[in-house]
């Protein structure tokens, strides 16, 4: 349904994903749509001319997860229930054995994941926060299969547009203090230390969180 909205909506919701020319061979219009892309000087682009073959986009995947390379107010993890496919443009993410997908996706919404985050990645122009994947890996997760229960929660209030702030505040109560048994001092202090280093970041763009 979220798919079906992007595409009414007249967002780019289609990938295009080509073979070898030697396996299109007969198909005339395979190769006008290749032609018109060669006559619009697609195939002399930087990412294209690189390329063996300039049609063929190279590690195309599906994923468990998606972790969003790079972020304004703060990083994002994305469960792949729709199993869609995704270029190398974002972090593709898979559960290991006896993980439980869900569980890793809403055990990441928290303060002191997102302070992680802040420490280990880098920021660039007008704020944004980009986060490489030997960066990725240094955040830390209080992963508790039963915090699955709480995604749909989460899920439906980033859907309602609820400020992250107001998030944090359910997600720490329930993932790092009920189930991970971490103290209400520690929670805050969490907190603390994930909005001074956002607002400093944000703050280079004279843009804050709430």
């Amino acid at each position: 349904s979220d798919w079906e909205e992007n595409s009414n909506s007249g967002n780019r919701a289609y990938f295009l994903k080509f073979p070898e020319l030697a396996i299109i061979n007969g198909n005339q219009a395979a190769h006008q749509y290749l032609k018109n892309g060669v006559d619009l000087g697609i195939n002399g682009g930087y990412k294209c001319g690189i390329r063996g073959e300039w049609q063929i986009v190279p590690s195309v995947r599906i994923s468990d997860a998606l972790f969003i390379r790079r972020n304004h107010k703060f990083p994002r993890l994305i469960l792949n229930q729709a199993n869609a496919y995704t270029t190398d443009t974002m972090h593709r993410v898979w559960a290991k054995p006896n993980c439980d997908v869900n569980a890793l996706v809403a055990s990441y919404y928290n303060s002191v994941s997102f302070a992680f985050a802040e420490l280990s990645g880098r920021s660039h122009g007008g704020g944004v926060l980009e986060l490489m994947p030997n960066e990725t890996e240094n955040i830390l997760l209080p992963y508790d299969a039963k915090n699955s229960d709480f995604l749909l929660e989460i899920d439906a209030m980033f859907r309602a547009g609820h400020k992250i702030s107001k998030i944090l505040e359910f997600t720490n109560h329930r993932l790092l203090i009920q189930n991970a048994g971490l103290s209400k001092s520690d929670v805050g202090l969490a907190d603390q230390i994930r909005t001074k280093l956002t607002n400093r970041r944000l703050g280079r763009a004279n843009k804050m969180i709430d």
